[in-house]
């Protein structure tokens, strides 16, 4: 037998590359399920139809595009600078953390617990350029989705590769918006009123556990176990 040819395993390696690319799919799917939740393309649906269900279809390819395009340059501008004006401003992630779990832990519960509507008898109403108020603004890119990027792109805590992985899942979840958008009449006959108020209320289930888990972690930032 040849001396010396013969090396052993680097197990300990190999299970720490294991472990982080489950700690690194783990955070990717927790991001894509905020990132699902907080945007809500199906609950978009409805209200998309009721401002802009009068126009042709050409029409609400375009303002369903521009809605898109205009949330996309929101968030984008978030993830950008939205920490280093709240550094400006003296306020630290971990407040931001707490603050931002509180209001989306509102707006779930507002989800949740909102008696259902028609969304058409808010229709007669001139919003001027509907791509932008009210699609873009607070349909899409609102507090609950501006508050979301900012806390999964905290440059403390994450790497600038999974910045951007979070970056690219939010291009992923507007595209799959911009779909549902394109294909509101299908969307709408498929599931219903009653259909989309049900996926909306699961989405804000979600969103209130995502939202008490984000303010655990902020007091858990400000007041560490020992």
């Amino acid at each position: 037998m040849a001396s010396g040819s013969w090396k052993p395993t680097p197990l300990g390696g190999q299970l720490s590359k294991n472990n982080a690319s489950c700690r690194m799919a783990d955070k990717l799917f927790h991001d894509l399920v905020t990132l699902f939740v907080v945007v809500n393309p199906i609950g978009v649906v409805p209200l998309f139809v009721a401002v802009a269900g009068h126009e042709s279809a050409a029409a609400r390819r375009r303002i369903a595009g521009q809605a898109i395009l205009i949330s996309t340059v929101i968030l984008f501008v978030f993830i950008g600078i939205g920490q280093i004006v709240l550094e400006a401003l003296g306020i630290d992630l971990a407040s931001f953390r707490i603050a931002g779990g509180l209001v989306l832990l509102i707006i779930a519960l507002r989800m949740v617990l909102q008696e259902a509507h028609d969304p058409r008898a808010d229709s007669s109403a001139s919003y001027g350029n509907i791509a932008v108020f009210p699609l873009a603004m607070p349909f899409i890119a609102g507090p609950a989705s501006i508050m979301a990027v900012v806390l999964m792109t905290d440059n403390n805590v994450y790497s600038f590769r999974q910045e951007v992985e979070t970056a690219a899942l939010l291009v992923v979840v507007l595209g799959f918006t911009y779909g549902c958008l394109v294909g509101a009449d299908f969307v709408q006959r498929l599931l219903g009123s009653t259909g989309a108020n049900v996926v909306s209320r699961i989405m804000g289930l979600i969103l209130a556990a995502l939202a008490v888990q984000s303010i655990l972690s902020g007091f858990h930032d400000i007041h560490p176990a020992d």
